[in-house]
């Protein structure tokens, strides 16, 4: 998909329906923030394949702080709902960003994707981010999540997002490995329940970070 005005390209990946189904999918990434250089916003797309309308509990997790913020709305069998700038038209919320988390009393087959980018007079620009369920998270019983393409450089810098899924603490462990180095940058940091944090210039905040461990072959 291409924004007309600015050609900024977004690349919407084809994906499968699980057949067992879920509970519960958190979209990371929400934004609705505008602090005079930037204007971040985020549309959700909710898609249900279910042969009979179903209702959905989403919840607006901040990251300023304060309550959470919970709406509830019905998806139509075989249709996608579009959630224009979510925060504001959902949930009632400005200057704030942080996860939306939908749950389900039963367990059901959804498809949830969203769009955050920069609004400016000259169109968009933006990225396309998909809802993970917790069976598709990083935990104590599996293997690390691996990163590519993380870049610090005078023309790109990397900012991460981590989201804990499951509404229990959880601490972190960030390992960066760069090239042909003889250590790696161990960083560790607590997410709360339901929080979502963004990590700015990932690299440079790990340029000179305490401890450090052999890298591993």
């Amino acid at each position: 998909m291409l924004d007309n005005e600015t050609s900024d390209p977004l690349l919407v990946t084809p994906v499968t329906l699980s057949e067992s189904g879920n509970t519960k999918w958190v979209m990371p990434g929400v934004a609705d923030l505008n602090n005079g250089f930037a204007n971040w916003q985020t549309d959700m797309r909710v898609f249900t394949p279910a042969r009979a309308m179903s209702t959905r509990r989403s919840r607006s997790t901040r990251q300023n702080g304060g309550a959470p913020k919970t709406a509830t709305f019905t998806i139509p069998a075989g249709q996608v709902r579009q959630f224009d700038r979510t925060l504001a038209s959902v949930f009632n919320t400005a200057n704030d960003g942080g996860a939306v988390h939908i749950t389900t009393a039963a367990t059901s087959r959804l498809i949830a994707t969203a769009r955050t980018y920069n609004q400016t007079t000259g169109g968009t620009y933006g990225q396309f981010i998909s809802a993970v369920t917790p069976g598709e998270a990083a935990g104590t019983d599996t293997r690390p999540l691996q990163l590519l393409q993380v870049e610090e450089s005078t023309r790109f810098r990397s900012n991460i997002g981590l989201a804990e899924v499951t509404g229990n603490p959880v601490t972190i462990e960030i390992s960066v490995v760069p090239p042909d180095a003889k250590f790696t940058a161990v960083t560790q940091l607590t997410l709360g329940a339901n929080e979502f944090r963004q990590l700015g210039s990932l690299l440079a905040a790990s340029a000179s970070p305490t401890p450090t461990t052999p890298a591993s072959p």
